[in-house]
């Protein structure tokens, strides 16, 4: 490991080398403390933002079903009252090849 010339920023004395040493090594575990920190709330955004995706999903999802729902009812009503054109369609063609017409 390369060694830095210590004369220059007065750190000639071996005690006040260990006392910048832990001084450094304070500021390092500060620093890193902080970085922890700042993954946590950054894997806690991510997390959030995958369950954000996953309730926009179900939304969709939520408004697929209803439009089908409504789809069904709208036909269901249609059968109700004989206005669905394939399900009356299919009842003459029925009824039309029990009395041997088709």
């Amino acid at each position: 490991m390369k060694q830095l010339d210590l004369k220059p920023i007065g750190l000639t004395d071996r005690a006040e080398y260990n006392a910048t040493v832990a001084n450094f090594a304070l500021i390092q575990a500060a620093y890193n403390d902080t970085q922890n920190q700042i993954d946590a709330l950054s894997d806690r955004l991510d997390k959030l933002d995958a369950e954000k995706a996953t309730h926009d999903d179900v939304g969709e999802l939520r408004g697929e079903m209803y439009q089908i729902r409504d789809n069904w009812n709208d036909r269901a009503s249609h059968i109700a009252r004989g206005t669905d054109i394939e399900t009356t369609k299919a009842v003459v063609e029925q009824i039309l090849q029990e009395k041997g017409l088709i």
